[in-house]
């Protein structure tokens, strides 16, 4: 995982949020739909959804199979 990406992460990652922020860098889900549901174990995670879009788009090599 790339370390713009771990910045934004929490000590703790929930393992529902987990598994659909794997599937979103796999690109099995889109932007949208990792944003809907990362944060529903817990809603103090919406701003890390948020952090977590924005590294990536800032990154020289994003990965071209994610639907930013």
């Amino acid at each position: 995982m790339p370390p713009e990406i771990e910045a934004c992460l929490p000590a703790r990652l929930h393992p529902v949020s987990r598994m659909f922020l794997e599937a979103f860098l796999k690109g099995s889900i889109t932007q949208e739909e990792f944003l809907w549901a990362f944060h529903l174990p817990n809603s103090d995670y919406l701003p890390v959804a948020d952090c977590i879009v924005k590294a990536l788009s800032s990154l020289p090599t994003a990965n071209p199979t994610l639907h930013l």
